[in-house]
């Protein structure tokens, strides 16, 4: 047993404490209460970027389950912590109660203390502000505003989006394919995802690169953001306007004439939230199969030997190191037992989907079981689920296939020498350096 397991509630403590639930099982917690364990009693809590910034997260998730079970201490920074969710039951428990766990950032506690410091990077996540979007609303407020969401999407022609990532993508491509080498992850995988997303919204290329530009900025500068965030604000609600008189029939268009709107700010923190989000989270899958075709010959030689197909390596990403191994963060409205852990009101709980998909419990014995299996956890479950993964495994397939069909690429590098952006929520290669012949250009006249 743990120091921190061992630190006991006095008996008085345990007198006056009611039954509190327990999570995902029948009944409350049957006590005592003595080896429940403590967010604030633990000292030595693991930094959620190792996790994601590793060579090898599964030997981290496991060393984190051997230790405390299905839930482990973690800090999302240094001196902010957070429950981490590891296993597969439990995770599923959380995303489908929106009751107990909600995604409305300003219950946190650590808001009380202040926990984030200046220049703390989670400002913009871990807002004192509810925000009115789907994404931070539960219950009737969330419905309401997912479904504008929702309906948008439902109007994207598939047809009209794979011709779009196509056209993108080739572009992409023509910038850097007579210089015989790139790196896919800034010169291709970053902004694929983002231009597709943004023409489907009806943005110009102008409006586009200035949003890609401040979209950036913002989460690199932080809280200091204010100035862009009033302009992004300003070129999407421009947008929304346009949109609306022209009654384009694109997704701005719909959002700007959905009737579940109490105003126009909610439809541009909608949009900002809608395309940005998507737009990240396809961005480290598409990485991350270009970099498992590159660099895991079990992979390369199934997909050259027609053993696999690209569909394939992006569910085997999904399963293997999927793109958001921990989701962002959801707050306890009350107390309750999970695993064997008391999370108190206002705590923040992460839920680890790659960790999920590794409990022993659930994890198949050979891995290559898992082609075709599209039952796992990285498009959510519950009432937060991904709205439209059929459109988002579209774009992920595309971006990969016209690659790979396009250049015959060698990735420039050792494997064992590739290197993970250390961020929290997502899992995505720095840098994809690869070579490839420079194609002939073949002129005709007349």
């Amino acid at each position: 047993m743990t120091e921190q397991q061992e630190r006991a509630v006095r008996p008085d403590q345990q007198e006056s404490r009611p039954s509190l639930p327990r999570l995902g099982s029948p009944g409350p917690w049957p006590g005592p209460y003595d080896h429940v364990v403590r967010l604030r009693e633990v000292r030595d809590r693991l930094l959620l970027s190792e996790t994601t910034s590793g060579a090898d997260p599964t030997a981290v998730y496991a060393r984190l389950r051997e230790r405390w079970g299905g839930v482990a201490p973690v800090d999302l920074e240094p001196g902010v912590p957070a429950w981490l969710v590891l296993g597969h039951s439990e995770v599923v428990a959380v995303m489908r109660d929106d009751r107990g766990f909600t995604k409305d950032p300003s219950i946190w506690r650590g808001h009380a203390d202040d926990l984030l410091g200046p220049q703390s990077g989670l400002h913009l996540l871990i807002s004192r502000v509810a925000q009115p979007t789907a994404i931070n609303t539960d219950g009737a407020e969330h419905a309401r505003l997912r479904a504008p969401i929702d309906d948008a999407l439902e109007e994207v022609d598939e047809i009209r989006t794979a011709v779009v990532t196509r056209r993108l993508c080739s572009m992409l491509i023509d910038r850097f394919e007579q210089r015989g080498s790139a790196d896919l992850v800034a010169e291709y995988a970053a902004a694929v995802p983002f231009l597709v997303l943004s023409e489907l919204a009806g943005y110009d290329p102008e409006d586009a690169q200035r949003l890609q530009e401040i979209t950036r900025a913002i989460f690199e500068t932080g809280p200091d953001a204010r100035g862009l965030t009033k302009e992004l604000q300003e070129i999407v609600r421009g947008h929304l306007e346009r949109s609306r008189d022209r009654r384009s029939r694109d997704i701005a268009g719909s959002l700007a004439r959905h009737p579940a709107f109490n105003d126009d700010r909610e439809r541009a923190q909608t949009l900002i939230a809608l395309t940005s989000t998507a737009s990240t989270t396809i961005l480290p899958w598409v990485a991350q199969t270009l970099a498992l075709i590159l660099t895991d010959e079990r992979f390369s030689a199934r997909l050259s030997g027609g053993r696999a197909d690209i569909d394939d390596i992006l569910d085997s990403v999904l399963w293997r190191s999927t793109p958001n191994p921990n989701l962002t963060p959801r707050y306890a409205t009350r107390e309750v037992i999970l695993g064997d852990k008391l999370i108190e009101q206002g705590e923040a709980v992460v839920m680890s989907v790659h960790a999920a998909h590794h409990d022993p419990a659930v994890m198949a014995d050979d891995s290559w079981d898992l082609i075709g299996n599209r039952a796992h956890l990285s498009f959510g479950a519950g009432p937060h689920a991904c709205p439209a993964p059929r459109l988002a495994r579209a774009i992920a397939r595309i971006t990969v296939e016209t690659l790979v069909r396009r250049l015959h690429l060698t990735f420039d590098g050792d494997p064992g020498d590739l290197s993970w952006a250390p961020t929290p929520f997502l899992r995505q290669p720095v840098r994809l350096p690869v070579t490839f012949p420079v194609p002939r250009r073949i002129t005709t006249e007349g």
